[in-house]
């Protein structure tokens, strides 16, 4: 599951005030993963408090005709998207439809299997109570959904932190851009380095010279990512963190960098902008009431 707009806003925020962002992911991955849990207790609630046992017919029938998109589907059946392209070459609904009951089938008989074996030795009865009604679970039936949740809580956290800093690139540097007001003449959003490779962004001169921005929201010591502005022919290297190496490795390569985790490292963009001849004007104001401004042009700016 993707972060949401709100989220992504809240975390560029946090990146340039020098704040440790990581935790408003891991939150943001915790909020999502509890509201699925209680969506899906309650589905099974409602199905016991019925009188179903939470067995293969019913299981299949509720969660795995349909009903569901093919990621949820996918879900519920212990398995998820991207385990389903890999193996199958798509993650089309219909795929999903007809590959999850099999699938389910032998998740059931491992569980059944797991159960009979240690039924001497493990008691578990997991209980759930919804508007004054109380059902229990069995060992059977609460592997089943120890197993959902897990595999959920997984994609969850995949989808939260895979092309993070992607998504972050362009308002970052947008941000920055506006934040500095440097005249949307003066910036491109995408382009392409000498050899071909696509950069995330470029500001130009006053004499019209191109500046490359490489931009990383790596943690510390991260030489690869260093090494990607010069495959990219950067002049301007933005990250999150920076060790001294990677910065030793920057002025040895004559590239300009940024460290937003620095106190207050986003105003070093404004001195790389003026040393390079980009127009540009001194940010002195509050950071928090020009972010309240920006921050929501920008996003609406790329949507």
């Amino acid at each position: 599951m993707a972060l949401s707009t709100r989220a992504l806003q809240n975390i560029l925020r946090m990146i340039l005030k020098s704040e440790h962002y990581r935790k408003a992911v891991i939150d943001q991955i915790t909020d999502d993963f509890l509201e699925f849990a209680v969506s899906y207790f309650k589905d099974i609630a409602r199905a016991k408090a019925e009188g179903k046992e939470i067995g293969a017919d019913w299981y299949k029938q509720y969660f795995l005709d349909g009903q569901f998109s093919s990621k949820d589907t996918a879900i519920y059946a212990g398995l998820n998207d991207k385990t389903i392209r890999n193996i199958y070459g798509s993650s089309a609904k219909q795929v999903v439809i007809d590959i999850t009951p099999s699938h389910f089938d032998e998740l059931i008989k491992k569980i059944n299997s797991l159960v009979n074996a240690d039924s001497s030795d493990l008691e578990l009865d997991l209980a759930i109570k919804t508007n004054s009604e109380s059902v229990a679970l069995s060992l059977n039936e609460t592997l089943i959904a120890v197993n959902v949740l897990g595999v959920k809580r997984s994609e969850i956290r995949g989808g939260a932190w895979s092309g993070l800093g992607k998504r972050l690139e362009l308002p970052l540097m947008l941000t920055m851009a506006k934040l500095f007001r440097v005249p949307p003449e003066f910036y491109s959003r995408r382009g392409l380095s000498r050899q071909g490779r696509e950069v995330d962004f470029h500001f130009f001169s006053r004499m019209g010279r191109h500046h490359r921005c490489e931009v990383k929201l790596m943690g510390k010591g991260n030489p690869e990512s260093v090494d990607s502005s010069i495959a990219r022919d950067s002049g301007i290297f933005i990250a999150d963190t920076l060790s001294n190496l990677n910065k030793r490795q920057l002025d040895e390569r004559n590239c300009y960098w940024v460290e937003l985790r620095a106190d207050q490292g986003y105003q070093r963009m404004y001195a790389v902008l003026l040393d390079l001849g980009v127009p540009c004007k001194e940010f002195d104001g509050d950071l928090d009431s020009a972010l309240d401004e920006i921050i929501p042009q920008v996003f609406e700016e790329i949507a």
